[in-house]
């Protein structure tokens, strides 16, 4: 059996959540939406899968689309890192800085979103990428991203390349071919439903969040 690069770093290999602590900046999808329902719906397609096993799934409590990437106390990478602070720097540290550092950086909000397709990240697991429904959103997030870059000191390698998305599982252990091709055909089958029914997602203030997992986001400071 092989295993994931999820496994050991996010998740043991039971698929159990695993201790990765950090920091980071979410739009957390509002509890009340029928879209949650939706991403209920999609993650009940890839639970039923033969081959579903093979994945953890986040909660539907947790669902969110990461506006930009803080840092992971196991992730002290210089590319990934702040570079205002030392790379050994304690990760509540971080945590303190950024909190300080976005004090003046006024309102981000009202990102409006739309469905974009269906994803099966090589190194992840499935995500519904989404994609700024207007010029305008557009804007505002590019606007946020830099904001939260120079007030951080974080830039990550794929900054002008990132999309945004909401992630629904990892995958824990690899898969046969003939289970990439059900994930793939669960995959379309998802996207054929929510291209019609994901509609507007208007997003609320962007969070500034900690984690200890992949299973909790707990918002410390909102930019409204």
């Amino acid at each position: 059996m092989k295993y994931a690069p999820s496994v050991g770093v996010k998740f043991h290999e039971d698929g159990s959540v695993r201790h990765f602590p950090g920091n980071t900046f979410i739009c957390h999808v509002n509890p009340t939406l029928d879209l949650i329902n939706e991403l209920a719906w999609a993650q009940d397609q890839l639970k039923a899968m033969a081959c579903g096993h093979k994945f953890a799934y986040l909660p539907i409590s947790s669902m969110h689309m990461t506006v930009f990437e803080g840092v992971c106390d196991q992730v002290r990478l210089a590319e990934k890192w702040t570079s205002k602070l030392p790379l050994d720097a304690p990760i509540d540290q971080t945590t303190d800085f950024f909190a300080s550092a976005i004090g003046s950086l006024g309102p981000h909000a009202g990102f409006e979103m739309v469905f974009d397709y269906v994803y099966n990240c090589p190194i992840g697991g499935t995500a519904i990428r989404i994609k700024p429904a207007n010029e305008a959103s557009a804007q505002a997030l590019a606007n946020s991203r830099n904001q939260l870059r120079d007030a951080t000191g974080i830039e990550m390698p794929d900054f002008d390349s990132y999309h945004f998305h909401i992630t629904l599982s990892y995958r824990v252990i690899e898969l046969e071919e003939h289970e990439k091709e059900e994930v793939k055909a669960t995959a379309d089958a998802i996207a054929e439903r929510l291209s019609t029914t994901f509609g507007l997602l208007k997003h609320g203030p962007v969070e500034f969040c900690t984690f200890d997992n992949m299973f909790k986001f707990t918002p410390l400071i909102k930019l409204s």
